[in-house]
């Protein structure tokens, strides 16, 4: 095995570029949806375009993470990136909504290869003192993604059509391709490939359940959502059972007697619940409370995305230094300050304080994710690394899904309630605040009490982002306990 590897630059940016491509998928095709249904007539099934890849993306990530610790993790890379293209290209040629969700499931199992495999290689490339700041970059992907991706997706769909969405993966995944066949030789000594296919069965059927369950609450269909949940309860327990005498298990659940591999994974979910509430909701209370367009309140979460890296390289010299507890004790506390503020911020608040406030979220969230992964990275062996990033990996999506529908629930009851109180206002009112082409239509009079019965909500969100940070504070006090003893 070679002491240091080759290409080390030119290797990153495929690792980029795969990233990148992966995540501006999400933003590109919500700008093209509407074109998509005037096409294909499918609206009660659209949101099974975003629901199935999410999906089958959690279902893949842990898979992905155990073959590149057994067939090596250029083998598991470039199937993830074949697969995701595969699915690419044949959803731009869909001609039905169905034929539609069907190639976007494959193309989410690709994708489930491309994170944590991407986050493994550079664990490999990179010394300990360097990889935070290297994965900040890469997660900085992501914030870029957010950008560029609406953007481009309103580009392709006036000025091609719809199918281009997909299609526009092709070259740059190729590219990517080209490189890590080329440049990239895998330094990962090969195991033999012994697949727990049972672990994997009880995996999905736990994942599947869980999700289609969380799925059938924001539908209202109460008794599939027991039925759903159930499953999940019994996938969860099958997969336990089963890993606990499996030869090669898909998780080994060893790694949770690591008091900072534990740690480590809780606070990444928890303080990914509290992201998503800001990548989601923050726009939204731009649109429903500001009154702006859709294309200008999207960009009020782009300081945070742009300042992300620094936080990663800041994670890296005080982790260095100090210890990842001791950064978390900062980085959460200001994170949970930040939920406060915003949590109790008037709802109409300028546009440049959240431009401003948004650069201490970026930092310190930025500083705390990447901490995150690197500390799992640290406590396993070289041979369970991409088992245990694609789990830091799938903690961040489970609960980031699970508070999806949680967040949606308390917007809607506590919109609900709040309205009792204005007997003169309707809830679809509320549907119509938020877009401001449809607000123009609404009573003058109505305006002023819509937007405060929607700062009511805004606020409930953001003060369950805030208990999900305490929770992340509790969670790392009890892991610096622990290891005093």
């Amino acid at each position: 095995m070679e002491n240091k590897p080759k290409f080390v630059g030119i290797i990153t940016a495929a690792i980029l570029l795969s990233t990148f491509m992966s995540a501006v998928e999400g933003t590109v095709i919500s700008t093209a949806m509407p074109t998509i249904i005037g096409s294909l007539h499918g609206i009660k099934l659209m949101s099974w375009v975003f629901s199935i890849y999410m999906l089958m993306t959690a279902v893949a990530t842990p898979i992905y993470g155990k073959l590149a610790d057994l067939i090596g993790r250029k083998p598991a890379m470039l199937s993830g990136l074949i697969i995701f293209l595969f699915g690419s290209m044949m959803s731009g040629i869909s001609d039905s909504m169905g034929a539609l969700i069907f190639w976007r499931a494959i193309q989410g199992i690709g994708a489930g290869g491309i994170m944590p495999v991407a986050f493994t290689i550079l664990a490999d490339l990179y010394p300990i003192e360097k990889r935070a700041s290297v994965m900040g970059l890469n997660s900085t992907a992501w914030g870029v993604a957010s950008m560029v991706g609406p953007l481009v997706g309103g580009y392709l769909v006036q000025n091609l059509s719809w199918h281009w969405v997909f299609f526009i993966n092709v070259p740059v995944g190729l590219i990517a391709i080209g490189i890590l066949v080329f440049f990239y030789k895998d330094r990962f000594e090969r195991r033999k490939a012994t697949i727990d296919y049972p672990g994997v069965l009880w995996m999905t059927m736990f994942i599947v359940g869980l999700l289609l369950g969380l799925q059938m609450i924001s539908e209202s269909q109460w008794l599939l959502m027991i039925v759903f949940f159930i499953m999940s309860v019994l996938g969860l327990w099958l997969f336990i059972k089963r890993e606990r005498k499996a030869e090669e298990p898909l998780i080994d659940l060893a790694m949770f007697k690591s008091v900072d591999f534990t740690a480590a994974n809780a606070i990444a979910g928890l303080v990914a619940g509290f992201i998503i509430a800001y990548n989601v909701y923050l726009p939204t209370w731009m649109q429903a409370l500001g009154g702006m367009k859709p294309s200008v309140a999207g960009f009020v979460v782009t300081p945070s995305s742009v300042v992300w890296m620094f936080g990663a390289m800041i994670a890296g010299r005080v982790m260095a230094k100090h210890g990842a507890q001791y950064l978390f004790k900062f980085s959460l506390f200001i994170g949970t300050l930040y939920a406060i503020m915003l949590a109790v911020m008037p709802g109409d608040a300028p546009f440049v304080l959240f431009l401003a406030t948004g650069v201490i979220f970026g930092l310190t969230m930025g500083s705390t994710m990447t901490g995150t992964t690197v500390m799992a990275q640290q406590t396993v062996a070289p041979s369970q690394v991409g088992m245990a990033t694609s789990f830091n990996n799938l903690a961040r999506a489970m609960v980031q899904t699970m508070m999806t529908t949680v967040y949606g629930v308390v917007l809607n009851v506590s919109m609900a309630i709040a309205l009792r109180g204005h007997s003169n206002l309707k809830f679809n009112e509320l549907n119509e605040l938020i877009d401001p082409n449809t607000a123009k239509n609404l009573p003058a009079s109505h305006i002023a009490p819509l937007r405060d019965i929607m700062t009511f909500g805004l606020h409930n969100i953001f003060w369950v982002g805030a208990l999900l940070m305490i929770g992340a504070i509790a969670t790392n006090m009890w892991a610096t306990r622990q290891l005093k003893k």
